[in-house]
């Protein structure tokens, strides 16, 4: 069983019983607190939790604690991260019960509704998948693959059952993460929706494969296909030719067995956006609603501080060019609300030529 690290308060939904916990702060308190013979033991200690012993940029700084400086982000831990992975899982789940134009048809079928956008295109067809398709995703999914597994046999009847709500647990804590005030109830729905997840998650493990996985396996198909062309060379085949293509099928077969063996042997879940899931509710009880905390806000205000001003500009000298154009814009912005806030004052006036109103102000000279 992969160790994925979770939090303290954790154990009391059953983390302990899958996973090893950890707390960051623990951590730091007993490396301030071991003696210079004690090294050794810390250094064991750490190492049986699977952590690894180490100093970043920020020790040593007076009243900072690198471990409360990691805020969660919904937009990067849950949409650009989690919910890719999910996909590709999905993806591959409904793959292997032939269940993808089931999916693509059920998702082209859902009607419009304040807050959703209905997408263009099957989720097959789309390539580039950003924040605001992700976010959309999610409001759809749970309804898209209920709808994509109806009608299971005896057989995948379970299997059907645990994806669905493997999928709509994540859903659920990433609603319940999105709230802008908690109680003690909500949090303890949030880590309730987190324990279902890992509970159930289990399904999707043939389905994720990383790099690091899929490198060796490679190599082990392609030195059995060399050493079973090797046999071959050596041992003339005799008999008919169906009698050769059944010996290269079984030889097929036992590639792709070995493979898939491989493979679901060195399949994990520990990865660091699945360990960040941990920190939401206890970082929710400390610093208040995980929304503050965005980086979706900064990524527009980006959009409309940078980007645009670098499409006006001539690319020359951009940066300047850059800071004139939303100098400016920003003083048009400032202007309009005034004109707008003089407007609702009483006592103004229209210019004629121009439609413009402006307010009367009493003459200050005016004669006794």
């Amino acid at each position: 069983m992969p160790k994925v690290c979770g939090s303290v308060r954790g154990a009391q939904w059953g983390f302990a019983a899958m996973y090893e916990t950890c707390d960051d702060m623990l951590y730091r308190e007993k490396a301030l607190r071991h003696q210079p013979a004690e090294v050794a033991g810390i250094a064991e200690y750490f190492q049986r939790l699977g952590v690894k012993i180490g100093n970043n940029v920020f020790t040593g700084l007076e009243r900072v604690s690198p471990a409360d400086l990691h805020k969660p982000d919904l937009l990067h831990n849950i949409y650009l991260s989690l919910f890719k992975h999910m996909m590709e899982w999905v993806e591959g789940f409904l793959k292997r019960n032939k269940r993808q134009q089931a999916f693509d048809d059920a998702g082209k079928e859902i009607p419009p509704y304040p807050g959703f956008s209905v997408p263009k295109q099957a989720y097959r067809e789309i390539t580039q998948w950003q924040g605001k398709e992700m976010r959309n995703l999610g409001r759809c999914i749970s309804a898209v693959l209920a709808s994509a597994l109806r009608n299971p046999d005896s057989s995948q009847y379970q299997n059907f059952k645990s994806a669905l709500k493997c999928v709509s647990a994540l859903v659920d804590f990433t609603i319940m993460a999105q709230y802008r005030s908690h109680t003690s109830d909500t949090l303890s729905y949030m880590e309730s929706y987190l324990h279902t997840f890992h509970q159930t998650k289990d399904i999707f493990l043939e389905f994720c494969t990383s790099n690091a996985t899929r490198a060796p396996a490679n190599r082990q198909d392609w030195e059995l296909r060399e050493l079973m062309a090797d046999q071959c060379a050596k041992e003339v085949c005799h008999g008919t030719v169906a009698n050769c293509h059944r010996l290269a099928d079984q030889e097929r077969v036992e590639r792709s067995d070995r493979r898939t063996d491989l493979i679901q042997r060195e399949n994990h879940f520990n990865f660091i956006k699945m360990h960040y899931l941990t920190h939401f509710a206890s970082h929710a009880r400390r610093f208040g609603s995980i929304l503050m905390y965005s980086t979706e806000i900064g990524e527009l205000a980006h959009k409309d501080q940078i980007k645009d001003g670098y499409r006006r500009s001539n690319k020359n000298e951009a940066a300047r060019q850059i800071w004139s154009h939303y100098g400016r814009q920003h003083a048009l912005g400032i202007r309009l609300q005034t004109i707008e806030a003089l407007s609702k004052v009483e006592g103004v006036i229209v210019l004629e030529d121009s439609g413009m109103e402006m307010p009367t102000v009493p003459s200050r000279s005016t004669p006794r």
